[in-house]
């Protein structure tokens, strides 16, 4: 079983017992929009009932996958987060529609599967080493899988400027990230303060 000491957290956004706490009321009540879009767009092309395999990192509280579960009854949905007690809080959550949650993160995921998606939301912003995470994501990917990075955006119109836009990216940074890994981007969706990018592994050429 995985512990703190195992995981290289440098980079990393790990939240304490009461930040987490904080955090958890936080995105319920603010949040939601950011995760019914993710939760909507992500199986937007997916029959309800099929049975998929979705990894979600940096779940924190568990909000999303809940969604999840909720819009597409046949998933296996599995999480992971760096953080002790969001780990906690997740599994609370989300113990009623057998979800599995896992202490780990970008660079470490304890559970030895292939994935259909891999998502994340409100967290790639974060990660300090983004070219080796996806890479390293990559590899739980099935055949034809996918990443899916859900941000907000950035714009010229925000208060607390500063700090909001260290955590936001816009669509250079997203698609930059790819140059410099095995991954392409399928595609990029905008809609209002929100941003998707969409990963896949390059096809090699016969």
């Amino acid at each position: 079983m995985m512990t703190i000491a195992d995981m290289d957290l440098e980079g990393e956004e790990r939240f304490g017992r009461i930040t987490s706490h904080i955090y958890n009321l936080l995105a319920l009540l603010g949040g939601n929009l950011l995760y019914d879009f993710a939760a909507r767009d992500m199986l937007e092309k997916e029959e309800n009932g099929r049975e998929i395999t979705i990894l979600d990192v940096g779940t924190g509280p568990g909000i999303l996958p809940e969604k999840l579960a909720r819009i597409q009854s046949g998933a296996r949905i599995y999480c992971v987060d760096p953080s002790q007690t969001m780990v906690e809080i997740a599994r609370r959550r989300l113990s009623r529609y057998g979800i599995k949650v896992g202490l780990g993160y970008s660079l470490m995921v304890p559970f030895k599967r292939k994935f259909d998606i891999i998502c994340s939301t409100m967290s790639f912003h974060h990660w300090a080493h983004k070219k080796e995470s996806l890479e390293y994501l990559s590899g739980f990917l099935k055949k034809d899988g996918k990443i899916m990075i859900y941000e907000m955006k950035k714009g010229k119109d925000l208060p607390l400027i500063g700090f909001l836009q260290a955590h936001r990216m816009n669509r250079g940074e997203l698609e930059s990230v790819a140059s410099v890994t095995g991954l392409r981007i399928d595609s990029i969706k905008e809609i209002g303060v929100f941003i998707r990018a969409t990963y896949s592994v390059k096809k090699v050429k016969s």
